[in-house]
């Protein structure tokens, strides 16, 4: 189990994250301070390729090492980051090289966030369904805070810069693809 994969939840639109990259506008929720796990897609392929690698049971009562018995009945968790969407913007700010001057920044409660993207949804868009999934997480809870399993799956610590260059590279080569395909 994951967090929201931080790539495309970052470049996927405002009813998400609440970014539009494209035109520097964040929606915070609340104060933006709230802070969740997410994982970038590589991370989440490194902790299948970890728990694949294990073997299933240990080889002795001694052995101590990781076994994917250990997670019989049980989700294994693993995460990039713990980060608020202020921390992302500070990212997206450095990877960008763009100031709080360069970017529209707005704030909605989670509670209305939630109802909006309920009434949406209700009324057959299907964004509706970000919008209420994204503000129950990042609503002042920690409901969605889990003890990450990086440890015994032996997962790197990740640059959140890095991740952010990523996305933002993403989301900069589809624009380009749009753009040559309407051409």
């Amino acid at each position: 189990m994951n967090g929201f994969w931080y790539e495309y939840s970052l470049v996927a639109g405002a009813a998400t994250f609440g970014f539009d990259l494209k035109n520097r506008t964040i929606t915070l929720y609340n104060d933006g301070d709230q802070a969740n796990k997410v994982s970038t897609w590589a991370q989440c392929g490194r902790a299948v390729a970890s728990m694949l690698s294990h073997k299933i049971l240990p080889e002795n009562a001694d052995n101590n090492s990781t076994t994917i018995s250990q997670f019989h009945n049980k989700p294994v968790f693993a995460s990039s980051f713990k980060v608020s969407q202020r921390d992302m913007l500070e990212s997206v700010k450095r990877v960008t090289g763009t100031t709080d001057a360069d970017w529209r920044i707005d704030h909605e409660t989670t509670k209305k966030r939630y109802n909006d993207g309920l009434k949406e949804l209700k009324q057959g868009n299907h964004e509706g369904f970000y919008k209420l999934m994204y503000a129950r997480v990042f609503q002042p809870t920690d409901d969605a805070d889990f003890q990450s399993d990086n440890d015994l799956l032996q997962l790197p610590i990740e640059d959140l810069d890095e991740a952010t260059r990523t996305a933002v590279s993403m989301s900069r080569a589809s624009a380009n693809d749009s753009e040559a395909n309407r051409h």
